[in-house]
């Protein structure tokens, strides 16, 4: 179920607005060079002959030909390359290496994709399975229109002559006009002097999702751990650009309620679909949402969010009311009333302080719930027996 992961990366990143994971969608395509059992290409040339002699009869078939297969259809990035050719390039030649406004652009593509990779717990996320894509910087070369001289509008113009040959007898340029001449040459215009240069530009791709969206966190043998988790940037302490546009978003309970919802409409369409795994899933994902939450709100690095305790983050049901305990209208507005008080005013357990969700209203247009009222808590006891941290 690989093909189902690696759409499911894709939703979470549109829903994020991540903008590092390549565009990729489930479709249906059959070819002659995919995996067929000897049973579906027997078929399919059986249904091929009978439809070609006996096109009455080959007209009542479903389908002719090979059958179609289920799969994910991601599109392809030119111009990228693994990002362990650019590290590597860039510890062993520093001088290349990227100019700071690059490096701070740098900085905030690699925060999307830890935040990508933590919340769908991708498993299999070496530094040989995200691209970058390093534009250098490039000389833009002055068109004629850019080295066109400006005319100097307090000299009166001649007629089309550079120099007034009847005022000036002597036609031996002497000292003063030979050194005002040099003078006036140097002092060009700067862009007459230099040439526009671009400013480098780095890009991210996130790829090979297919190992993401366990039903549980690592444990006994492996720990699966991040390759990007050891590099030097991943010491440096997500930026506030970053806060301030996720933190919002992952503090919304109804928000991560809609990501499941989109997720499991995904995760629907496959034959082998069970419930329990799926929310097992889901318990998995709430729970890097969780920890992700805390990470942005502290301020903490990629590195010390990885080193977070794993957490599931069960859903708590509503238990329902007996036929004669029902409560009247009255009872119900008063309840639903400060419950909105209650969110208004931030007020939350668990140690929790009032997050963005409850002075901002929800992305999805109802009432903001906290992780609270919403959401049942579990550690991870049981730890990976071998660990890279």
């Amino acid at each position: 179920q690989g093909y189902l992961s690696e759409a499911g990366a894709s939703i979470v990143d549109r829903k994020l607005g991540l903008d590092v994971v390549p565009t990729t969608g489930i479709i249906k395509l059959a070819a002659p060079t995919f995996n067929y059992s000897r049973i579906d290409r027997a078929k399919a040339r059986t249904k091929e002959r009978i439809y070609t002699r006996y096109p009455d009869l080959g007209r009542r078939f479903k389908t002719v030909g090979l059958p179609d297969k289920v799969g994910s259809f991601q599109l392809f990035v030119t111009g990228y390359q693994d990002a362990v050719h650019w590290i590597r390039m860039w510890e062993t030649f520093p001088e290349q290496a990227p100019p700071p406004v690059t490096q701070t652009q740098f900085q905030l593509q690699f925060e999307r994709m830890v935040i990508l990779d933590y919340i769908i717990r991708n498993t299999d996320r070496g530094n040989d399975n995200w691209l970058i894509k390093y534009d250098q910087a490039d000389i833009v070369e002055p068109t004629e229109q850019n080295t066109a001289v400006p005319m100097d509008p307090q000299q009166p113009e001649k007629d089309g002559n550079l120099i007034d040959i009847e005022g000036c007898p002597d036609p031996a340029p002497s000292t003063e006009s030979v050194v005002g001449s040099s003078s006036s040459s140097s002092n060009q215009p700067p862009e007459l002097e230099w040439a526009d240069v671009t400013v480098p530009q780095i890009t991210i791709a996130a790829i090979d999702n297919g190992l993401a969206f366990p039903f549980k966190h690592p444990d006994e043998w492996r720990a699966y751990p991040f390759g990007w988790a050891f590099l030097p940037i991943a010491r440096q302490t997500f930026s506030q650009e970053t806060i301030d546009r996720y933190l919002p978003l992952l503090d919304d309970a109804n928000f991560v309620a809609e990501l499941g919802e989109e997720l499991r409409d995904v995760f629907k369409s496959d034959k082998g679909f069970d419930k329990k795994m799926f929310e097992r899933q889901l318990s998995v994902m709430r729970g890097q949402i969780f920890n992700l939450r805390e990470a942005l709100r502290t301020k903490k690095s990629p590195y010390q969010l990885v080193l977070m305790p794993a957490q599931y983050m069960v859903e708590v049901k509503q238990k329902k009311r007996k036929r004669g305990d029902k409560k009247s209208r009255r009872e119900q507005a008063e309840e639903t009333t400060w419950t909105d008080q209650e969110i208004g005013a931030g007020q939350s357990s668990g140690g929790e302080g009032p997050g963005p969700s409850s002075a901002e209203p929800s992305t999805s247009g109802r009432p903001a719930r906290t992780w609270n009222e919403t959401y049942k808590q579990k550690i991870e006891t049981r730890m990976p027996f071998f660990r890279y941290w």
